[in-house]
């Protein structure tokens, strides 16, 4: 008989497995080496590792608190606390690359070259998997962007700088969270890509339950019934194609 803790494992295990929006979904069994630019805290990675234990697994992100969390739970990662725009590996070095949620933080004059830098650390004929905020019908819901929407708000829920504890400029480096558009995104992509699969997930579900998580990442509280089950609700919605509507879109790509 498994405890209330193995049995919410094992949901969010079947939740990503089943769902097209999760980006352990779209790495091909046979990838050797994998790059998340963005890892955070490496929840995704972690979730590649319990999938395919054998893949030699690297990670990037700017904020170096995130990244000595990253290496708690992940020591033998290859993590390092640096920008996207210069990725600290050699051309064709990793056969995957993921880059969830983060391209819509760094700031719009640098977006291009993060992209740039993923097409020339990843393997010819490797897969990119990206997934951004969509420019759907409840994007005004990102709760990143509350601070700038209802800035007073933001300091009474959340207090100056607390979101933002590790990255070098704090909050003033926050950009606004951009909605993309699946045109966009080819157009800063550019030349070098061969678009295999594109998805769309998510309503106002997800966005809400992120809102709704804020005060358990505060006061780091992820270990509870409720944080749970928030998370599966939003597990329930990004899993679901709203079309244009949706939330979010995730594009799968090969390097040509």
């Amino acid at each position: 008989m498994c405890d209330s803790t193995s049995r919410e494992a094992s949901v969010a295990d079947r939740l990503n497995r089943e769902n097209w929006m999760q980006p352990v979904r779209w790495i091909p069994s046979d990838t050797k080496s994998l790059l998340e630019v963005g890892c955070n805290v490496g929840e995704h990675l972690g979730s590649c590792a319990a999938v395919y234990p054998d893949i030699k697994l690297s990670g990037i992100d700017i904020n170096p608190i995130a990244i000595a969390k990253a290496r708690d739970s992940l020591p033998h990662a290859d993590l390092q606390a640096t920008s996207a725009t210069e990725l600290p590996f050699s051309d064709n070095s990793f056969d995957c690359v993921m880059c969830i949620e983060v391209l819509e933080h760094i700031p719009t004059a640098l977006r291009a070259q993060a992209l740039a830098e993923i097409h020339r650390v990843l393997k010819r004929g490797g897969r990119f998997i990206l997934r951004v905020p969509h420019a759907g019908l409840f994007a005004f819901l990102d709760s990143n962007n509350l601070r700038f929407r209802a800035p007073r708000l933001y300091r009474a829920l959340v207090r100056e700088g607390r979101r933002d504890a590790g990255y070098a400029g704090g909050s003033a480096d926050v950009v606004w969270h951009h909605h993309f558009s699946r045109g966009e995104l080819t157009s800063l992509l550019g030349e070098g890509w061969q678009l295999e699969a594109s998805r769309t997930g998510g309503l106002f579900l997800f966005p809400l339950c992120d809102i709704a998580l804020w005060p358990f990442y505060r006061t780091q509280r992820t270990n509870n019934a409720m944080y749970h089950f928030l998370h599966r609700i939003a597990a329930f919605d990004i899993g679901r194609d709203y079309g244009a509507a949706s939330f979010d879109i995730l594009l799968v790509l090969k390097r040509v």
